[in-house]
């Protein structure tokens, strides 16, 4: 068994062990839920400033690794859209979370002797999950279930200033996996509260694991500001991408309606 798939499972377990041990938790908790007699929605626009690693295989070439740090993302973006939309009625929900970014980064090989690579990245990630809240007070827990699709194009230009040198490498595929989770939200005071969350996902050719450590602060009854750190991997068994990490600070808002 490989490493990855060997820490896609545990982490699967450790979640699933969450989710039973929050169930094993006495009725009196489990049924504190405050029961709502309409659907409850919020809207989250937000801007993830994703530092990317990237493993490439190039086929007959070596393989190469193409990074853009935090700092730098925003030079490297040509464009992004990036939102959320949950909806909740009583203990149950659903949410839908979906972003989109194209990347350029241009790299040198042999110190430009050899002239370079110029690597456009363009990637959509859309995750659907629905959630139970097993937990209202002091703490509220979720525990979620649902799918994440990631759709990414690559495309490399490998020493295009070398006439009848250079190559171009091209690879578009999409996957989905399954995922299961758990989210936690502690209120600390009457306007802010702390965000946990913990995803893991398998779709047989692929692997995928989500990480969220935010805060959020109450502006006003149905606006809210958002920030944390957030970090996602996935990895791919075939294609040219072979695997995809990705972490850096988010800063957002909540419209209530």
């Amino acid at each position: 068994m490989n490493a990855p798939r060997f820490a896609t499972r545990w982490l699967t377990r450790a979640v699933a062990g969450v989710a039973a041990a929050l169930a094993g938790l006495p009725v009196l908790a489990q049924t504190s839920v405050t029961p709502a007699n309409e659907w409850q929605f919020e809207f989250i626009p937000y801007l993830w400033l994703a530092g990317i690693r990237s493993d490439l295989k190039l086929g007959p070439l070596p393989g190469s690794t193409v990074s853009v740090s935090s700092s730098s993302v925003l030079g490297a973006l040509d464009f992004g859209a990036m939102g959320t939309l949950e909806a909740r009625k009583g203990a149950w929900g659903g949410l839908l979370d979906v972003q989109y970014v194209k990347l350029g980064v241009d790299r040198q090989l042999a110190g430009g002797l050899l002239g370079g690579y110029n690597v456009k990245f363009e990637q959509t990630i859309a995750t659907l999950a629905g959630f139970y809240r097993v937990l209202e007070a002091p703490v509220a827990v979720d525990v979620l279930g649902g799918v994440r699709y990631v759709d990414a194009k690559t495309r490399i230009d490998i020493a295009p200033s070398l006439r009848g040198f250079g190559r171009q490498i091209e690879d578009s595929a999409g996957a989905a996996d399954g995922i299961v989770g758990v989210r936690t939200i502690v209120p600390v005071g009457d306007k802010w509260s702390l965000l946990g969350y913990l995803d893991v996902g398998d779709g047989g050719s692929t692997s995928s694991w989500q990480a969220i450590a935010g805060a959020s602060y109450q502006y006003s009854p149905t606006t809210s500001l958002k920030f944390g750190y957030r970090y996602l991997s996935y990895r791919r068994d075939n294609g040219l991408l072979d695997k995809v990490a990705m972490g850096g600070f988010y800063f957002g808002a909540g419209f209530r309606f």
